[in-house]
This record gives structure tokens, sequence and C-alpha cells, in this order.
């Protein structure tokens, strides 16, 4: 059984209409006027900063993550591969948005002594590849830490369960 996941339009449309507003707001004072050299240089920090967060969207577009029973594949053009025999390390965090806690998005982190993946969860069936990984984990005797133990349970599951 292989499943292939991507990172759904929605969420991409939205990270691409955010990089691109922050290039326009950022470029277009330094294309129109000429700034003194502290606007100036922090216009283009501002810039830089949104052609990098535009291109990590373009990443993800072209980014497929691979489901297998021998592990993850991430094929795209910073692609990487996690075998489940040589997972050693899986790391999931929750990121908020807002200052009670709620909101934001959650981070699986999977490594092996040679390759790693770094996958976030708007991909679609993001909890069942961190569920596999947890299986995978737990089955190699691997210790999880209780952020990733918290965060498993707060995505819906349990160590018990089978991947």
């Amino acid at each position: 059984m292989i499943r292939n996941c991507r990172y759904p339009g929605s969420a991409l449309r939205a990270d691409y209409a955010r990089g691109l507003c922050g290039i326009v707001l950022t470029a277009v004072p330094l294309g129109v006027v000429a700034p003194d050299r502290l606007i100036a240089w922090l216009s283009g920090a501002g810039l830089l900063l949104f052609l990098v967060y535009f291109a990590r969207a373009v990443v993800r577009h072209l980014t497929r993550i691979e489901l297998s029973e021998s592990g993850v594949v991430a094929r795209g053009p910073f692609g990487g591969a996690v075998s489940w025999d040589e997972l050693n390390s899986m790391k999931l965090r929750h990121y908020t948005t807002k200052s009670d806690g709620s909101g934001g998005w959650m981070q699986l982190d999977l490594g092996t002594q040679h390759d790693s993946i770094r996958i976030d969860s708007r991909l679609e069936h993001f909890a069942e590849i961190a569920r596999a990984a947890a299986t995978h984990a737990e089955r190699q005797g691997r210790p999880l830490d209780e952020t990733t133990l918290f965060n498993l349970r707060a995505l819906g599951v349990s160590r018990d369960q089978d991947g």
C-alpha cells in the first residue's frame, strides 16, 4: 500500500498570496522612490524574507509525500526518504498562532542517520503519517519525548494503535 499525499491547494493559495503581497509591499518602495540607506536595507531584508517564504510555498507545491509499509518518501526539489527500519528520531511539535494556544499547525520531523523529512499538518493524511511513524518508533524501542506524546494524543493518535 502506498498513499500519495500533497498539500491542499487552499493552503498553498494562501501561502502564495501572502508571499506575493509581501514581495509587492517591500519591492515597490525600492523601485518607486529612492529611500535612504536604512529604509532601503530594511525593505531589502523584508523582500528577501518574502522571497524565501514564496519559494517555500513553491517547494511544497512541487513536493509529494509517499507513505508506505517501508517508510516515508518526499518527492520534490528537496526530497528525502525515511525508512521505518532506520528511523531514529521522531518529533511532533505544535506551533500556535494565538496566545491561548489555539490555532496554528503541527510539524512532524522524522530522521535517520543520513536523511530527514519535515512535514506540516496541512498535508493530506498527516495524522495517518504521524500514527505510522509513532507505531514504528515504538516497535523499534525509540523513546518519544513528552511534547511528541502530548501532541500525538492531541492529534488523536494513541500509542496502542497499529498503523
